[in-house]
């Protein structure tokens, strides 16, 4: 994501936490915030207990590609501040601290759909395309349609084939 899009002040991450809306899901919480630019921007901000900084990276990378997927479908200009919310931790023993359940890119997009949806942004002719899942239904009605039936796989043979295998002579 160009810097250009990115929120960076942290005047703008209180402004959009102060005066804006403000929504959480299960792994999320946005607060969002209009703004007079040309475009929507991204904020994150993800804390320490939310695991290590693998982890950390990881779900900021999930953050911002569904951002990138969902921001074409906002309406308006927006500046969305995600910040995100530790999940369950626990420790094996020997090990480290960490969280115990990582959120998945559809878990995040999903999360991020939603939030977007019940704050009113998406536009509402597209909030029912972009809804989670409904990518995987269509795949999977498409491979059902193309996969051949258990009748068609042992079709008779054409009467050139069996006469091709009468003509061969025994050795």
């Amino acid at each position: 994501m160009k810097a250009d899009f990115s929120v960076k002040l942290n005047s703008e991450f209180r402004r959009a936490y102060k005066r804006g809306m403000r929504k959480g899901g299960r792994y999320l919480y946005a607060g969002v915030y209009r703004t007079s630019r040309s475009d929507s921007r991204l904020g994150i901000s993800v804390g320490r207990k939310f695991g290590n900084s693998v982890q950390r990276n990881r779900f900021k990378r999930l953050v911002r590609e569904s951002f990138r997927a969902l921001r074409p479908y906002i309406e308006g200009s927006y500046d969305v501040i995600i910040t995100a919310k530790p999940g369950e931790r626990g420790a094996l023993p020997g090990r480290k601290l960490r969280a115990l359940h990582e959120p998945g890119y559809e878990d995040v997009y999903r999360d991020f759909y939603h939030i977007l949806k019940s704050l009113g942004l998406l536009k509402q002719a597209d909030a029912e395309r972009l809804k989670p899942g409904a990518k995987k239904q269509t795949a999977a009605k498409k491979q059902t349609a193309q996969e051949p039936n258990a009748e068609d796989a042992q079709a008779p043979l054409s009467v050139d084939a069996e006469e091709a295998a009468e003509r061969k002579e025994p050795v």
